[in-house]
């Protein structure tokens, strides 16, 4: 990411519930981390200060208990000073992180969309997300490993795919990585209000035709 005007954070933006898969992010970021320490980033500051944002809601007692599970799994891990968990924050706090991340990651299996993808690439965030359903079917359409010069963004399906994914991203060059936003930020557009009404009224036009 050198050169970029974004800081070294990978964001993850999804409520604290089993599905969303969280334990996998913890251990993707421990296996980059391994990663980096053998190939380090070329940007010295990035490589220093890396870090992971949990951000979402904590809805009560089994949240805070999935939490708290996840602090102790940093600490296993030994990455506990590279995470940071940020709970039940304002919508303006979240526009700020999206505002200052690098890498989007979502790992939840089999989400039939993932509107949190939308809003990282909407956000000119490089999404890495799970190599299935939604994400995989109709928005990081295509990918950097499919199309260097059409991708959007990455995929991928476990611990060692999502850490490779997230190192690629972070080792775009500057160039490369204004194309992969300002694509994305376009594949954006087909999930607006706009696109959504032209559809439905396409979709409903032989109902109501007579």
């Amino acid at each position: 990411i050198c050169g970029s005007e974004r800081e070294p954070v990978i964001l993850s933006v999804a409520q604290f519930r089993p599905e969303k898969d969280h334990p996998l992010q913890l251990k993707a970021f421990a296996r980059l981390l391994e990663l980096l320490d053998k190939a380090p980033l070329d940007d010295g500051h990035a490589q220093k200060n890396l870090k992971l944002v949990l951000l979402g809601a904590c809805r009560g007692p089994d949240d805070q208990a999935r939490i708290d599970a996840l602090k102790k799994l940093s600490v296993e891990l030994g990455v506990q000073s590279r995470v940071e968990f940020v709970l039940n924050c304002p919508f303006a706090e979240l526009q700020r992180w999206l505002g200052r991340a690098s890498v989007g990651l979502h790992t939840m299996w089999n989400e039939h969309f993932g509107i949190g993808v939308v809003e990282f690439i909407a956000a000119g965030v490089v999404p890495v997300a799970h190599a299935t359903a939604g994400p995989k079917q109709d928005i990081v359409v295509p990918t950097v490993e499919e199309d260097p010069d059409k991708g959007v963004g990455y995929l991928a399906s476990d611990v060692e795919e999502f850490a490779n994914a997230m190192q690629s991203a972070l080792r775009l060059t500057p160039e490369a990585r204004r194309g992969v936003v300002e694509r994305a930020r376009v594949r954006s557009h087909h999930f607006s209000d706009g696109k959504f009404a032209l559809a439905f009224e396409y979709s409903c036009a032989g109902l109501f035709s007579n």
